[in-house]
């Protein structure tokens, strides 16, 4: 291998952390980073001035800012995604309305209020909120928790009467069951909304770190078979039984099974029909993505030409298809969400709130990276919870984005959420007059749109060879989360998912890499001893780096690990020469002792009993006993490379204090190198650097090292003086 030709040469003397900071004027009070970037944001929170509040407004309002940048050559673009967006979001949001247990209409209401709030609040320019189906999954188990489905059979088709003035406006059509169960989703939303603004407004956005890739596509794909599950019945024309709780997957494919000599045959036709034509155009859409203007909205040609043919066929009275039924047109009037069930549904609020944010904000820095921009993750999160709070009281069920319509809004030319606003007038005209006009529209069919719609996600399959090479334990999260999901339900599944990965973190900073060093030649490199050639004898230094914080879990791994490296343990050796001491003192005084009676006896026997007990008082006293030099320690110098010390707690700081003192009385130095601030603040808070002083730590290994090698020469030049 040819050497390179960029070389550096470094001409100085060793440095302590303490002489550069000296040099450089710097002050160490001790104050973590994190504590100054806290004081630093509270102060320019309290500022008041003209800028800042101006800065206020458009950071809620991102709309403000970006508005003035619009550039007309976005138009086109903006006025194809809108339109092509808006009119997927009907099919979609009838399909996953139904999904979630309520009543078509409603999702028109959740693709209209929380779209307009996002697109004045949200800084993503391409993601499309509104109806999904992980959320609605999750909504249908809430609700039917509720009102189980058990309760249609025996409902009365009574409804709100139109004679009569209804607070529900244009709601008066439906069943008092549709209306209850849209209260308990409108319920969940609020809770959603209010944790999801209160995390915003607390700038909590960094809770989605412990939602780690794995863990989201694991769950999102075993979410995704149960969505499918869920849809398989509707799209056979048969009923199963409801099931709930653990195994709740495996016990619904098995009720499915048995009923299959039930299928209703056209509904089967219907559904084998769609799902094929869907399938060609996803198909279709992806191979020729390159080639193709926009995407071919094959869900908006089905449910046209199903429309059609459920009309003039008449399938609900000629073959007993189920449709759609009633979509009532206008606006329904506010009302409060059902508050009396909110204590009972608070986790289910908390864990849709968190699953709902991730999916939306991973979507939303997916194409801030393709398209160059960045997204602030606090400021999402205020924008969700608005979403989702303020149109509870519209009967609207929890929202996210959606990567289909995400995708076509991205692929049609989209480039801001101009998109957003053309997408909610085209729901406007729907929700307003349109909406009679998808009643004869088959169910069978929205359940199609909604299967093929999940090919995708369950495409994510295909990641796990490569993740397996990549992590095990990564693979290990996936199909822990993937199966958690599966076996005990969306909710449990994703803490379930949580904590394991969680666990892993924990538990590979519990047994992290702990490395022996060494120097290599002629060089300020140092490397795992043993794995490389050319590496100097450092016989007396003894080296350790290990790769990861020092806190309360790892710190007895830390010191094992230290120990098996220097080869002994300093609090032994100390108590060995305290017992050997002591053992010594013992000896001499009984040996003091026996010299003093047999002289007292020689005394006596002449008649001298008064001088001998001055003399004895002097014989008895014990001089100071030296160490014990016969044992030979094999370092006379441990050096720890803190490099990758993220923080060190507490206990850390405290066992640094006890190992630098236990190794001192040997006359064993202990150094620390590459400290940094924090580090080096925790250090001196735990009063390690006042017992230390200031050559226990220096800026690098290398200053460390030259360090106790001009220490070890300057001792041994001493020991040679001495004994000449």
């Amino acid at each position: 291998m040819q050497e390179s030709d960029h070389r550096y040469k470094v001409d100085r003397p060793t440095q302590s952390d303490q002489e550069i900071q000296e040099k450089l004027g710097l002050e160490d009070d001790g104050e973590s980073t994190l504590l100054l970037g806290v004081r630093r944001k509270i102060a320019n929170a309290c500022s008041c001035s003209k800028s800042s509040c101006m800065k206020w407004v458009t950071g809620v309002f991102p709309i403000l800012s970006w508005m003035r940048a619009y550039e007309k050559s976005w138009i086109a673009g903006d006025l194809v995604a809108g339109l092509t967006v808006g009119v997927v979001h009907i099919p979609q949001s009838l399909a996953f309305s139904i999904l979630a247990g309520l009543a078509p209409v409603f999702g028109l209401y959740t693709s209209f209020y929380p779209v307009l709030l996002y697109t004045l609040m949200g800084t993503s320019r391409h993601i499309s909120v509104g109806t999904f189906a992980v959320t609605s999954l999750m909504t249908q188990s809430v609700v039917f928790r509720h009102y189980p489905p058990d309760l249609d059979q025996v409902a009365t088709n009574a409804t709100v009467n139109g004679t009569t003035p209804s607070p529900l406006g244009a709601l008066g059509s439906l069943t008092e069951l549709d209306l209850k169960r849209a209260g308990v989703a409108a319920a969940l939303t609020f809770i959603m909304g209010l944790f999801q603004s209160l995390f915003g407004l607390l700038r909590f956005g960094f809770i989605t770190s412990y939602l780690s890739e794995p863990v989201i596509q694991g769950f999102t794909t075993g979410a995704a078979f149960q969505v499918i599950v869920s849809q398989t019945p509707p799209a056979l024309g048969i009923v199963i039984q409801r099931f709930s709780g653990p195994l709740a997957f495996f016990l619904s494919w098995i009720d499915i099974f048995r009923n299959l000599p039930n299928v209703h045959v056209a509904t089967l036709v219907i559904s084998i029909i769609c799902i094929l034509l869907l399938t060609v155009g996803r198909e279709v859409n992806i191979r020729y993505k390159d080639r193709l203007k926009f995407p071919i909205p094959t869900e908006v040609i089905i449910v046209i030409v199903a429309i059609l043919a459920s009309h003039f066929g008449n399938f609900k009275d000629r073959f007993a298809v189920n449709v759609v039924d009633d979509v009532p047109t206008g606006f329904p009037a506010p009302q409060l969400p059902d508050f009396s069930i909110l204590g009972s549904i608070i986790g289910d609020g908390f864990a849709i709130a968190v699953v709902g944010f991730a999916i939306s904000v991973s979507l939303s820095k997916l194409y801030a990276i393709r398209h160059g921009y960045t997204v602030d993750p606090n400021q999402e999160l205020v924008a969700y919870g608005a979403a989702n709070l303020l149109p509870s009281f519209f009967l609207c069920f929890p929202s996210a984005a959606a990567l289909a319509r995400c995708e076509i809004q991205d692929n049609t030319g989209g480039r801001t959420q101009v998109v957003g606003i053309l997408s909610v007038f085209i729901v406007l005209i729907v929700i307003l007059v349109l909406g009679p006009i998808f009643e004869p529209l088959p169910r069978s069919v929205l359940a199609s749109i909604i299967i093929v719609g999940l090919f995708g996600i369950v495409g994510q399959l295909a990641n796990l060879k490569t993740m397996f090479n990549t992590s095990k334990l990564d693979f290990a999260v996936w199909i822990t989360t993937w199966l958690a999901v599966l076996l005990l339900g969306v909710d449990l599944g994703l803490l379930v998912g949580t904590v394991f990965a969680i666990a892993t973190v924990i538990a590979r900073t519990q047994l992290p890499r702990f490395e022996i060093l060494a120097n290599i030649e002629n060089t300020d490199i140092y490397k795992a001893k043993g794995r490389y050639r050319n590496q100097t004898d450092s016989s007396g230094t003894v080296i350790v780096k290990m790769h990861a914080s020092l806190y309360y879990a790892n710190k007895d791994f830390f010191k094992r690990k230290l120990l098996s490296a220097v080869g002994f343990d300093p609090s032994e050796v100390i108590a060995q020469k305290k017992e050997a001491e002591s053992k010594q003192k013992n000896e001499n005084l009984n040996n003091n002792k026996s010299s003093s009676l047999n002289w007292m006896r020689r005394r006596f026997k002449r008649g001298s009993v008064s001088q001998s007990v001055t003399t004895v008082a002097i014989e008895v006293e014990d001089p100071p006993m030296k160490p014990d030099n016969n044992q030979q320690l094999p370092c006379d110098t441990v050096i720890v490379d803190c490099a990758s010390f993220g923080f060190v707690d507490y206990a850390g700081g405290k066992l640094l204090r006890q190992l630098h003192d236990s190794f001192q009385k040997l006359e064993i130095r202990f150094l620390l190198t590459n400290c940094n601030d924090d580090v080096r603040g925790q250090l001196v808070r735990s009063g390690f650097m006042e017992g230390a002083g200031k050559d226990a730590t220096f800026v690098s290994t290398h200053d460390a090292f030259v360090y106790s090698q001009q220490m070890r020469n300057a001792e041994n030049a001493s020991e040679d003086d001495t004994r000449l």
